[in-house]
């Protein structure tokens, strides 16, 4: 499983990623249409991965995408076009990052019950040649 190897714990990790969230929001919303930091939200989205609750992960990538869309009335004037295209873009990444990373997470997660099986289906059997 992905684990935070960093000793940070759950509680900073998600505080990091709500800190950056907050900050790319405050940038998204001054900077003009054209100009697309809705991407930087991808940033804390693989940070959170690191996360060990996979409704964490969802909400945030959720508060990113709600984020995104509301930004657009902030923005200094610019072209809206620019902005129909871009943000949907944006929405999409930050959703194949979180459903890619998901998937990534169950795979190993997987792979860890496997391996703690046979680890005592190993330790069965040299019980038994032992005997």
């Amino acid at each position: 499983m992905i684990m935070n190897r960093s000793g940070i714990g759950d509680t900073g990790i998600l505080s990091i990623c709500l800190v950056l969230i907050a900050a790319i929001f405050i940038v998204d919303a001054s900077t003009p249409s054209g100009y697309s930091a809705c991407f930087l939200y991808i940033l804390p989205l693989f940070i959170s991965l690191g996360l060990a609750n996979d409704r964490a992960i969802y909400g945030l990538a959720l508060i990113a995408t709600i984020l995104t869309i509301l930004t657009v009335p902030f923005e200094p004037s610019g072209t809206l076009s620019v902005d129909l295209f871009n943000r949907p873009i944006a929405i999409i990444g930050i959703w194949i990052v979180v459903l890619l990373g998901m998937q990534r997470r169950k795979y190993e997660r997987d792979i860890e019950k496997k391996a703690s099986e046979l680890a005592r289906i190993n330790r069965e059997l040299e019980k038994r040649g032992t005997r």
